[in-house]
């Protein structure tokens, strides 16, 4: 065997090693990317709430409330601005808030932004969303809230614009 052969070899091994990892774990179910120290409290979320213009107000209970707000037209492969506005006390215990955004069922990469908080307390990042090549256009919206108290987890389902 040549040593170009080898390395072929070889290097079939890890791609083969590398995919099945990859396949091995269930896109099926809504996983969290980011590790959770303390309590995971689910936030209720309303049954007509709406990711899209005008928003959605979320309650964490005595903490306060959020809104959360993006475009009323979000396309995939363009930019869009996701907001979140906390009640003037839940800004007073609020740390980190991020978004994750999966397709149940469907394996649409890393879709996880930190949003950075502005002066106003409000916290906001621009997105990109892929393209689904089934043209299906469900998403889940995971937004994940950092207090003193654990963190809070709202699983908000939206639908994007075709193209």
């Amino acid at each position: 065997m040549s040593m170009k052969q080898a390395r072929w070899l070889i290097g079939s091994f890890i791609v083969l090693a590398l995919l099945s990892i990859v396949w091995s774990h269930r896109p099926g179910t809504l996983q969290l990317e980011t590790p959770v120290g303390g309590a995971l409290l689910p936030v209720s979320v309303p049954t007509d709430c709406s990711l899209k213009a005008p928003g959605c107000d979320l309650s964490l209970g005595e903490l306060g409330s959020v809104t959360v707000q993006a475009p009323a037209r979000i396309v995939p492969l363009h930019k869009f601005v996701l907001t979140v506005t906390p009640s003037a006390e839940l800004a007073k215990n609020l740390g980190a808030v991020s978004v994750d955004f999966q397709m149940i069922g469907m394996d649409m990469g890393v879709n996880n932004y930190p949003l950075q908080r502005a002066a106003d307390g409000a916290y906001s990042q621009t997105i990109i969303l892929p393209v689904c090549t089934t043209t299906r256009t469900d998403w889940v919206a995971l937004l994940m809230l950092h207090t003193p108290r654990g963190a809070y987890l709202a699983k908000i389902p939206f639908s994007v614009d075709p193209r």
